[in-house]
């Protein structure tokens, strides 16, 4: 009897929530932004949601597919700073770190934003070079049908070495700490490279990781030219985001270098006693997205007081990084059940 009574006020709750009204489990605020968690299926279905945070490609290809849905604010833009927030970065063993082969490296990962945005460089020349490096059976994130200089521009690929980096990820990693449920904890010094790349001792053949997606685009011009770097032979693979942390892993992890989300990088790595931090690749690539609504910028950020805003992977960097904004603007958000 109970459980009845219960789940009869439940549904009477869940009513005048239609009104605006708070329905089991707690319902929205007017003075907090609500977040929710939602699938990339949901963004612009959800008519209970006012703005979607997604991540490029998935925004362009939902913008693209429904009429009614358009871009309505970066992300990178609200979190402020030049570039935006550190997304994706590089390591190296420490083995081979100080190499000479590392430093041809990085001045190939140095160009590649410039050679992703050249209007002589094609998306097939870009989606092939990814292609045939990545794991067999996985379906590849970007094609030539969903890349283009727009796009490639929103995934913000600018590769910068970690001497000119370690300051900003280390503020980030202060930032997502205090809004996530629990922490990644924080980069020792000796995790950055300050090397001057100075060994220029032979090695063997290197092999070289990066989840599909934004990072992956950061290697392609190293993958669609560069199958072997100051004479050693470099060997890719773009695998999913899901396994990437395994390959930094274990006893032996079968990366010597591996591009890697800034947060997991911190966890897993951050004390510097297997790798180094070479430096960031990709700088967020989070966008708001409405049905039409007010776009959303640094000065009326205010206006999403009361607003329900879904966001893909709430729990993750995505997740993180949106409550790290609402939060450097003053503004209380509220997770909805």
């Amino acid at each position: 009897m109970k459980k009845f009574l219960i789940s009869v006020m439940c549904a009477a709750v869940s009513v005048t929530s239609l009104f605006g009204l708070s329905a089991c489990g707690g319902g929205k605020s007017v003075q907090a932004v609500n977040l929710v968690s939602v699938t990339a299926a949901e963004v612009g279905v959800r008519s209970d949601v006012d703005y979607f945070v997604v991540p490029e490609p998935a925004a362009s290809v939902k913008v693209g597919a429904m009429k009614n849905l358009v871009f309505s604010g970066d992300v990178q833009k609200l979190y402020g700073g030049e570039d935006g927030y550190p997304q994706a970065v590089v390591v190296a063993k420490n083995n081979i770190a100080d190499n000479g082969l590392i430093s041809a490296f990085v001045s190939e990962l140095n160009t590649g934003a410039d050679w992703l945005l050249s209007e002589e460089v094609s998306s097939s020349t870009i989606c092939g070079a990814v292609a045939s490096h990545l794991t067999k059976g996985m379906t590849p994130i970007f094609t030539e049908k969903n890349l283009d200089k727009s796009v490639i521009e929103n995934c913000s690929v600018k590769f910068t070495d970690a001497r000119n980096c370690k300051q900003k990820v280390k503020a980030f990693m202060e930032k997502i700490n205090s809004v996530g449920q629990s922490a990644f904890g924080m980069p020792q010094d000796k995790f950055f490279s300050e090397s001057d790349f100075e060994n220029t001792e032979h090695i063997g053949p290197v092999s070289v990781y990066a989840p599909d997606g934004a990072p992956a685009l950061g290697l392609a011009k190293l993958m669609a030219e560069t199958p072997v770097l100051n004479g050693t032979e470099i060997n890719y693979g773009i695998v999913d985001a899901t396994t990437i942390q395994t390959y930094v892993t274990g006893s032996e992890p079968r990366a010597d270098i591996c591009v890697l989300p800034v947060n997991l990088a911190v966890k897993l790595l951050g004390d510097g006693e297997k790798y180094k931090m070479l430096g960031t690749l990709t700088n967020g690539n989070l966008f708001l997205l409405s049905a039409g609504k007010q776009s959303v910028t640094k000065e009326n950020i205010s206006s999403l007081k009361g607003k329900t805003v879904g966001v893909v992977n709430l729990a993750q960097i995505p997740g993180l990084v949106f409550k790290t904004v609402l939060k450097d603007n003053g503004l209380e958000f509220k997770e909805l059940i």
